[in-house]
């Protein structure tokens, strides 16, 4: 008789657990895109290109205004200095606010504005080199829902890391 009280009890918990988690509109994605870091100066035969990934989550206060955060992995910048090979793979944790304008029930715009917190850890000659840092980020995109819980999100990031990052990305989002 007790296990049946606990059972049930966790249930109805786990109900309205997903019940606040809904009213909240709490969120998840990740992204995939294209990473630019201006860092060739002085660098030959610079790669500043790679692939960048993204996973990030967020709460959306109300229609128009969300917190997020997330970690993202610009990918690896490469280039030869003085004959010798270096490389660079940069990271980070992100935070920012992000406004949105909703254009419908299922299309909205938004930007966002907020920081991170980086990491540089250089391979090559640049071996045991590594740097970091907290600076600005802020970005612009859209997205779209093709059900209330299950859409695709589109954007550009720029990041202040030293020097500047671009961040082209396109990825899936999820409301819980």
């Amino acid at each position: 008789m007790n296990k049946t009280k606990l059972f049930g009890a966790i249930l109805l918990t786990l109900g309205m657990t997903a019940d606040a988690l809904a009213d909240n509109d709490f969120y998840a994605g990740a992204s995939v895109g294209q990473a630019t870091i201006d860092a060739c100066d002085g660098v030959a035969n610079c790669d500043d290109e790679d692939t960048s990934w993204k996973v990030f989550g967020g709460w959306q206060l109300n229609p128009n205004l969300a917190f997020e955060a997330g970690f993202v992995d610009f990918g690896e910048i490469s280039g030869r200095i003085g004959g010798s090979s270096v490389s660079a793979e940069v990271d980070g944790w992100t935070l920012a606010a992000k406004g949105t304008w909703p254009v419908n029930e299922q299309f909205g715009v938004f930007g966002k504005f907020g920081a991170i917190m980086w990491d540089v850890e250089g391979g090559g000659a640049a071996s045991g080199v590594s740097d970091d840092g907290t600076d600005l980020l802020y970005g612009i995109g859209a997205q779209y829902m093709f059900t209330n819980q299950f859409g695709i999100v589109g954007e550009w990031e720029w990041y202040d890391i030293e020097s500047d990052v671009d961040l082209y990305s396109i990825g899936l989002l999820f409301k819980f």
